[in-house]
């Protein structure tokens, strides 16, 4: 009898998971594997930035082990050359957040809302008139700032 009581609880616990569509019961399956929680990003930039030149950057969450290795070798020139390819490659498996950003621009918090529930890997990319590489990983941060200076970038993890 004990035995039964379980068996309906656990049926009544999974039979609303099966139905989910979208990627929902995978993607709670997937929860422990997740490797980006990342929910708020800030800006500070120089009056300087990009040697006095407007800047774009890009954060890119990816949802794929294939996408992320990648993505994970490229530099800033390399991504910005084939980004336009790799949204359609890829539309399923990447988030991609973009900012146009002018040098002493006060830009607003960003509030990061991610597709799936399981992001194996972000970075940021930065289009700098330099030759760097002017990426940069993101793991398990909540929130960061994105210090854009005038020949490179780094972030700083605020939570």
């Amino acid at each position: 009898m004990l035995f039964l009581k379980w068996l309906c609880f656990g049926v009544i616990l999974c039979t609303p998971l099966a139905s989910c569509g979208d990627g929902a019961l995978q993607g709670a399956i997937k929860m422990d594997q997740a490797k980006v929680w990342l929910e708020k990003v800030r800006f500070k930039v120089s009056p300087k930035v990009n040697q006095d030149s407007p800047i774009t950057v890009h954060l890119i969450i990816i949802y794929d082990d294939g996408v992320m290795g990648q993505v994970s070798g490229m530099t800033a020139e390399q991504y910005f050359e084939g980004e336009s390819q790799l949204r359609k490659d890829h539309a399923n498996d990447i988030d991609i957040v973009t900012w146009e950003i002018v040098p002493g621009q006060e830009v607003d918090d960003e509030t990061i809302a991610m597709t799936k529930a399981y992001g194996k890997g972000a970075f940021v990319f930065a289009r700098y008139s330099t030759p760097e590489a002017h990426r940069e990983g993101i793991t398990d941060e909540q929130e960061i700032t994105i210090h854009l200076d005038e020949k490179d970038f780094y972030i700083t993890k605020d939570r």
